[in-house]
């Protein structure tokens, strides 16, 4: 709060430690991000409160399960954004990897999994909530962006944006910029929602499963280009002068980042793709037997 407070510029990257000996020391409260992870915290916890109260239990489809998955998430972005490894990844480029992994393929699934939309709906008055159900201009601009949140063109998108944003010229410039960094990590983050929201949704049909298992498919084919490039470079793409405080040379560490890049993160996209491949692979009609799972379209039409 002294950020606002004083008017201080607030550090996207906080402040990198010089050697391993000082790494536990750069954890940072920056008011951009814990002010909006505070607020959506209280809202989740108050909106579960509400449901309890008022319905005497979670609803089907809501319960500890999306509990604990909306706390992991939150946590991963608590480590990807305010611990040391924010401000080592203003040094190295393995550590800037194992941030975008954290914003990408890590805290995305898990929050959309958690459905904190469910919990902060319910923190809305019920007349409210039926007001947004009804409201014309809403519907109609979920309805034209609608395309975008299927599978396919998700993971498109979302790819587009990594790829932009891996090139040498526009990385580089984000980690010299606060603001071009702040906004190469929303768009990552906001994408990366984008396609886990799309590929989680499309469970609960075997068509859309199986868009969703070609939208794996693309992802996984385009993060192992990606990573395959990083690591088989003969120079290093990227601008790192300070790397070898580390023990490392550019090109070692540009090579330890393309590993890293192609292990953990195309391990879960590929795990992805065999849930959606067990999707399929499902009798017709066996789904239905589940029941219907809550989500904020039926919850905006509920009252209390």
């Amino acid at each position: 709060m002294a950020t606002i407070l004083l008017d201080i510029p607030a550090a996207a990257h906080g402040t990198a430690p010089h050697d391993a000996g000082n790494l536990w020391h750069a954890w940072h409260a920056d008011p951009l991000i814990t002010v909006p992870l505070t607020a959506s915290c209280l809202l989740f916890i108050r909106g579960v409160l509400h449901l309890r109260r008022d319905l005497g239990r979670l609803r089907p489809g809501f319960g500890i399960r999306q509990i604990v998955c909306f706390s992991l998430g939150i946590m991963v972005l608590v480590i990807a954004l305010l611990s040391p490894l924010e401000a080592l990844s203003t040094t190295l480029l393995s550590a800037h990897m194992v941030q975008h992994i954290l914003l990408i393929a890590a805290a995305p699934p898990l929050l959309v999994l958690g459905k904190p939309e469910v919990a902060w709906l319910w923190v809305l008055p019920a007349h409210w909530r039926r007001g947004l159900a009804r409201h014309g201009p809403t519907r109609s601009v979920l309805s034209a962006l609608s395309p975008c949140a299927r599978p396919i063109p998700a993971a498109l998108i979302h790819m587009a944006t990594l790829w932009i944003w891996h090139s040498p010229l526009l990385f580089d410039a984000a980690v010299a910029s606060d603001k071009l960094h702040w906004l190469e990590h929303v768009l990552f983050f906001g994408t990366a929602v984008l396609f886990w929201r799309a590929v989680v949704k499309a469970h609960s049909g075997r068509e859309a499963a199986a868009a969703a298992l070609i939208a794996c498919f693309i992802t996984l084919l385009q993060s192992g280009l990606l990573s395959a490039l990083l690591s088989f470079a003969r120079e290093a793409l990227y601008h790192a002068p300070d790397t070898l405080e580390w023990g490392l040379t550019a090109l070692e560490d540009q090579q330890l980042a393309g590993a890293i890049m192609s292990l953990p993160m195309c391990a879960i996209y590929l795990a992805a793709g065999l849930i959606m491949a067990l999707r399929l692979l499902t009798p017709p009609g066996a789904e239905r037997s589940r029941g219907l799972p809550v989500t904020s379209a039926n919850l905006l039409k509920s009252t209390r």
